[in-house]
């Protein structure tokens, strides 16, 4: 298999990762605006707090792939790239699991009960882990599937590959701000919003415009393709195409973060600890997405490439 369908089918199945993951992030937030909300324990605000961390960090290790192949490649198709598309969708798996368990847990265990509700977040756990690590170990050593590792080495990727994956690549990120720009917009019109302290529903207003901005952005490639250059090939597309999705990322990262502190001020009241969950969230993302690509593109500077 040529390098460049290799990675398009690596970025396929983590556009299909994202899919899965959007609905529990938008869960993440709107649930603290339910009307059920208040009546949950503190142990259950403490699992629902640890699993939007862990979903923030599934997230972040899913996107942070285009972010490496836009900043690090250039959108050149390399075997580095792809080892790193599979490894990042591998590890974010395992967040994706304990936040499904954390979810599950959050939803039983007011109607139903601590030791169900429990029970249940362990089972979907373990479940959630066999099926997406166990399994395929397993039929790797039962099917005698040998994996053999590409040599790192660049490869003159063809321009119309090079827009294919782009334009992918824009499809794996939206479906994670579109779900939480429906949040955004629906919990406006909830009793409990009104509810927040001023200073919250002013940060969830700047996230709402971060969030619209970055949806716009990563949907924009998609419009030039078509209405600038007809659908065709050309190296303006894709650099133009690049430059929107690496820029869409800066305020989805605030939006983020910022949707946080709300969802933290709802678990835990005014305080100290949504300032710090935020600043964890953005800390965690902007290294991922920028300060992580923008080391190994320097690092890759300093390394003599292969012919």
């Amino acid at each position: 298999m040529k390098l460049e369908a290799a990675l398009k089918t690596s970025l396929d199945e983590l556009r299909m990762q994202m899919l899965g993951a959007q609905v529990l992030f938008g869960f993440q937030f709107q649930g603290v605006f339910q009307d059920g909300f208040p009546a949950l324990t503190v142990a259950a605000r403490s699992v629902d707090a640890a699993g939007l961390a862990l979903m923030v960090l599934a997230l972040g290790l899913m996107i942070a792939v285009p972010c490496q192949h836009r900043l690090v490649e250039r959108g050149e198709t390399t075997a580095r790239i792809c080892r790193t598309s599979r490894r990042y969708a591998n590890l974010a798996l395992l967040p994706l699991a304990g936040a499904v368990g954390c979810d599950v847990f959050v939803a039983i265990e007011r109607p139903f009960g601590l030791p169900l509700s429990v029970m249940m977040a362990v089972v979907t756990f373990v479940f959630a882990i066999g099926a997406w690590y166990a399994l395929g170990l397993g039929l790797r050593r039962t099917l005698t599937v040998h994996v053999v590792e590409e040599p790192m080495m660049r490869t003159n990727t063809p321009l119309h590959a090079k827009i294919e994956q782009m334009l992918t690549e824009a499809r794996v990120i939206l479906p994670g701000a579109q779900a939480l720009l429906g949040f955004q917009l629906s919990v406006m019109m909830t009793k409990a919003f009104g509810e927040l302290p001023s200073a919250a529903r002013v940060a969830h207003l700047i996230a709402l415009g971060c969030l619209t901005l970055a949806v716009v952005l990563l949907i924009a490639p998609a419009a030039v393709h078509r209405i600038t250059f007809g659908g065709r090939d050309d190296p303006r597309m894709h650099s133009a195409g690049s430059v929107l999705i690496t820029v869409a990322l800066l305020p989805l990262a605030c939006a983020i973060s910022l949707d946080v502190w709300v969802a933290f001020n709802r678990l835990y009241g005014a305080g100290s600890m949504g300032l710090i969950g935020a600043l964890a969230a953005f800390v965690l993302l902007s290294g991922l997405w920028y300060l992580l690509p923008l080391f190994l593109r320097r690092l890759n500077r300093q390394i003599p490439q292969q012919p």
